[in-house]
This record gives C-alpha cells, sequence and structure tokens, in this order.
C-alpha cells in the first residue's frame, strides 16, 4: 500500500536532497503542483514543527532560498567530527575533483561532472567539510548554479603560497597523473604531521 505523505514530510525531503543549494518557493510549488502562497504556508508549518520538535535541524530562509540547517546546540559534535575528518586522508576521487577546482575555479558541480564523468555530490560535500574549498557565489546562467573554489586551507594544506605556484595541467590529459601531484604533497604533509606527533 503507497504511503500518503503530507507536503511538510515532502517539502522536509527535498530540502535535505538539494542541501545547501535550497530551494526557492517558485521551485517548491512547481515540484509540489500548488501555488507560491500554498508552498509558503507549508513552510512555515514546517518551521513550526520544528520549533516545537527535540530536532536537530532548523529552516532558513537567505534571499528567498529555503534550506535546511542543523540547530546551534549540535554544532559543538559537528566541528568535533568535521576535525577528525580533516585529519583523514584524501581519496583518488577527493583529490581528482579537487584537481579540478583548484585549475577551473570557480567551478559548478555540473561542470566538474562533466569533466570526471561521475557525480560529485558527496565528493565535494566532504571537500567543504575539510575547509579545502567553499562557495563562489552562484553562476550567472539559467539556474544559477552554485561555484566552488579552493580556500586559504587548500593552500596551507599543500604547501602552496598562492594559486601561481600550481603545477602545469592539461585538462585534456587524463587527470590521474597529474593528481599524483596532490597526492604527494598530501603524502608529505601527512608525514611532516607525523613527525610533530
Amino acid at each position: 500500500m503507497k504511503r500518503l505523505l503530507s507536503y511538510e514530510t515532502i517539502i522536509e525531503g527535498l530540502l535535505f536532497v538539494v542541501g545547501d543549494e535550497g530551494m526557492e518557493v517558485r521551485a517548491l510549488a512547481e515540484t509540489l503542483d500548488i501555488s507560491e502562497a500554498a508552498a509558503r504556508e507549508q513552510l512555515s508549518k514546517l518551521e513550526i514543527s520544528f520549533n516545537k520538535s527535540n530536532r536537530p535541524f532548523q529552516l532558513m530562509e537567505s534571499a528567498g532560498v529555503y534550506k535546511l540547517v542543523t540547530i546551534p546546540d549540535v554544532a559543538p559534535y559537528i566541528q568535533k567530527y568535521v576535525g577528525t575528518m580533516a585529519e583523514q586522508a584524501l581519496s583518488r576521487a577527493a583529490m581528482e575533483t579537487l584537481v579540478i577546482i583548484a585549475y577551473k575555479q570557480p567551478v559548478t558541480r555540473a561542470d566538474i561532472e562533466e569533466i570526471r564523468g561521475v557525480k560529485v555530490e558527496r565528493v565535494i560535500h566532504t571537500l567543504l567539510s575539510k575547509g579545502l574549498i567553499e562557495s563562489a557565489g552562484r553562476a550567472k546562467t539559467i539556474g544559477r548554479a552554485k561555484l566552488y573554489r579552493t580556500t586559504e586551507h587548500f593552500l596551507d594544506h599543500f604547501g602552496f603560497n598562492s594559486l601561481e605556484e600550481l603545477p602545469p595541467l592539461t585538462f585534456e590529459d587524463e587527470l590521474t597523473d597529474e593528481g599524483d601531484l596532490f597526492f604527494g604533497q598530501e603524502s608529505s604533509k601527512q608525514e611532516e604531521r607525523l613527525e610533530k606527533d
């Protein structure tokens, strides 16, 4: 038997999936096949529901875009977990994605996926959580996709003073060979940490 879902449940699911990208009221209304006024009413109900319950999420609106964010009370635990993740080595998929962002920045997720040929949503989340990349606004194209760029932490992590120090890279070549340079930098950094410990 098919389960009947409330608009609140569907909206929560949608906002969970889109993550940091968030959704505009118009997009929610079109997805649910309801009016924008009705979509706003359902968002208000969802916000009230979050406020009344002991949930780790809250609804946030910024520039007309709605997204789910964690409540401040869980921030210390998230920071602790992110700190643990930051000490872990990057996977090859993360390194290859990071190479693309470093050389093509600012770049959208779709552009990265076109180059790599695979989905990179989880990888981007990992790189964001490690502080190696950050949001760089939105593209001035239809859909206004989020742009990504590397951070100061990226430069520190790999021992570069500026992006001008990045070694030459030809994107017509396969990324795996050039990515080895970054793996070498990563390994060196890990060895340095081990020596300090």
